[in-house]
């Protein structure tokens, strides 16, 4: 290695400190730090020695110079961000050559002249990236330039189409606006007159000045003065005064005349001088019809509320009164004038806390609620109590908000009284009809033992043993119908069928109730279906009974030439007694009432059947008594088939 090389190898400090002093001097950094001010200076001379140490030894030197390019790139950077540019950039590499440079000659040490070379091409590659770099940037700084002036037009031409379209935007919304607008410029003569402002003159603009707006425009007082000037509102805008919603009257060439409401503001400069006055003005002939309609319609609401017999209010969300009739004040015990403004508990505070969950709960969901029935003593008023429906709905706004709740309350207290005047009657309806069923049934039996042992006489004549006979058929009849009216008192009136249950098998009872009925109907083909375990706890003559009650109904409602079946099934802990037939099907609407008293089936081309309509309420009650149930399914297809369900064992009842 020369003398170069040696000197970057073993003086790099001095090196250091004499370029530290330069650059302080030529670019005034004297308040920036060492480490700064070096930045990749230090790593510059490493690669410096290595360009020499390599090139000395005969390596390539393409590796260094790339990293001679990294470094020079990284400090072109720092110097950027310090404000450099890039002549004190290339200016900074110069002295760092001088001193170099000027410590080998202090030293006296010979200069070898490839040595020399190889410094300059370090340093020139480093001057020469920053010289590109400058010249990229310069390209890149025109290009943005260029881009920012493309952009600055493109927003020149975009804010120009805008106000263009704000200007159109504005000229439609004056044209199109309900309310006349009018602009006068500073001498006060006329310059705009949208649509609105001709047909409320009835004249177009004309630009005339102020001395001639009232006679040109027709303007005058309710009485159909003219206006002087100093009232007219655009002139006392122009004057410096801001008017607000006053009303004046046009009147039109062809002679009527129009109320106006109206608005006038002056109009001022950027620089604060006056530019003249805006009039606006509203047609408020539509506006006072509208009132008057209200006003009307007020009316109206307030008979209709004083007259009808419903209590009515209106509550706020604060649950004051804003409306209430007289119908409700009475019920209250308040008036309405001392009702008004007060909230719910303040009036009456004893059914406040029943009351208020409902209009909350409006509030809340904005869903009415109806038809809820109350039963308190009559507010502030005692004595007997008050039974009365009540129903709440929401008062809303066009955007669908609660503003009110509405409320309606019926007095429902004669009417409570009368439907409990109708029940006592009908359950005296029912105990004289259980009366007399028992004591009808003394006399019958008498008619009945008389028939029977007329039927017993040998020597009866026919005609005599006929009139029996029916007289027997008959007595049976009614004795049937007088145990139906006592099982229908017992049943609304004693709690129910009274039962004696005992041991009992359902298979010899099934058996005994068809061959009874075959007797009776002996056209008729009556079968029975027993299966498995039939034995329970049961009271057996009700048990015939039901089965009796409803193999007759389907005798009654079944073709003479289809068969009828009692089908028994074992169940486990319960038994299924079924009774089928076919036949018209029952129509829907009459299934929900099948089961009430004094209700038979009207089905078409069936035969008129006698009773008195018990007999399916019985077959459900004793079914009830049982602990079981009752229920119907008929179709065409499938006919129609009386279900019943019951437990093997049942409590006693009597």
């Amino acid at each position: 290695m020369g003398a170069l090389a040696d000197l970057l190898a073993t003086r790099r400090e001095d090196i250091l400190q004499r370029f530290e002093h330069e650059v302080r001097a030529h670019f005034s950094m004297e308040q920036l730090p060492r480490s700064a001010i070096l930045d990749t200076v230090p790593v510059l001379l490493e690669e410096l020695y290595e360009l020499l140490r390599t090139t000395s030894s005969g390596e390539t030197a393409s590796a260094v110079d790339n990293s001679v390019r990294q470094t020079a790139r990284t400090h072109r950077i720092q110097r950027r961000a310090l404000g450099y540019d890039v002549t004190q950039i290339v200016r900074e590499y110069g002295l760092l050559r001088d001193c170099i440079l000027a410590l080998l000659e202090e030293a006296g040490d010979a200069l070898v002249i490839a040595e020399q070379r190889l410094l300059h091409r370090g340093l020139d590659v480093a001057m020469a990236d920053a010289v590109a770099d400058s010249e990229h940037g310069q390209d890149e700084e025109r290009q943005k330039a260029e881009q920012d002036r493309a952009a600055l037009l493109e927003r020149e031409r975009t804010a120009r189409s805008e106000a263009e379209q704000q200007r159109a935007l504005l000229e439609g919304v004056i044209a199109q606006s309900g309310d006349a607008i009018i602009v006068a410029d500073a001498q006060g003569v006329l310059r705009l007159f949208n649509p609105e402002a001709e047909r409320q003159h009835g004249v177009p603009l004309r630009e005339v000045g102020p001395r001639q707006w009232v006679q040109t425009y027709g303007l005058s007082d309710e009485e159909g003065h003219p206006l002087p000037l100093e009232r007219v509102p655009l002139y006392r805008a122009l004057q410096g005064e801001h008017v607000s919603d006053e009303q004046l009257w046009i009147r039109r060439p062809d002679g009527t005349r129009l109320p106006i409401s109206v608005t006038a503001r002056p109009l001022v400069r950027p620089d604060g001088t006056p530019d003249g006055a805006v009039f606006t003005a509203r047609d408020i002939a539509l506006r006072r019809a509208l009132a008057q309609e209200r006003e009307e319609a007020l009316a109206l609401l307030d008979t209709l509320l004083a007259t009808v017999p419903v209590g009515i209010s209106c509550l706020d969300r604060d649950l004051r009164y804003v409306r209430i009739n007289p119908t409700l004040a009475a019920i209250n015990g308040v008036s309405v004038e001392q009702t008004l403004g007060r909230t719910l508990g303040e009036v009456i505070p004893d059914l406040a806390s029943i009351i208020e969950p409902h209009y909350l709960r409006v509030f809340e969901t904005g869903e009415p609620e109806r038809n809820m029935e109350v039963s308190v003593p009559p507010p502030r008023q005692g004595g007997a109590i008050g039974h009365y429906l009540l129903s709440y709905a929401p008062v809303k706004d066009r955007e669908g908000r609660t503003l009110m709740v509405a409320s309606a309350v019926v007095d429902i207290t004669d009417l409570k009284r009368f439907e409990e005047q109708l029940r006592q009657t009908a359950e005296f309806r029912e105990r004289f009809l259980g009366i007399v069923s028992h004591d009808l049934r003394n006399p019958l039996g008498i008619i009945n033992l008389s028939a029977t042992l007329m039927l017993r006489q040998e020597a009866l004549p026919e005609r005599g043993l006929r009139l029996a006979q029916r007289i027997a058929l008959n007595a049976e009849q009614m004795a049937r119908m007088i145990g139906d009216l006592l099982d229908l008192t017992r049943g609304r009136l004693g709690g129910g069928i009274p039962i004696e249950p005992a041991p009992c098998d359902l298979g010899p009872l099934g058996r005994r109730v068809v061959s009874e009925l075959e007797v009776a109907h002996p056209t008729r083909e009556l079968r029975l279906e027993a299966r498995g375990n039939l034995q329970g706890e049961w009271d057996q003559d009700r048990l015939a009974q039901l089965l009796g009650n409803l193999l007759r109904n389907a005798v009654d409602y079944s073709p003479e030439d289809t068969p009828i079946t009692l089908a028994l099934h074992d169940e486990g802990a319960q038994v299924r007694l079924e009774v089928r037939n076919q036949g018209e099907p029952i129509p829907a609407g009459l299934v929900p009432d099948l089961f009430e008293p004094f209700r038979q089936g009207e089905l078409r081309g069936t035969r008129p059947t006698s009773g008195l309509g018990l007999g399916l309420y019985i077959v459900q009650q004793i079914a009830v008594a049982h602990g079981g149930s009752v229920e119907v399914r008929s179709t065409r297809e499938g006919g129609t088939v009386f279900t019943v369900r019951l437990p093997r064992v049942t409590s006693r009842r009597a």
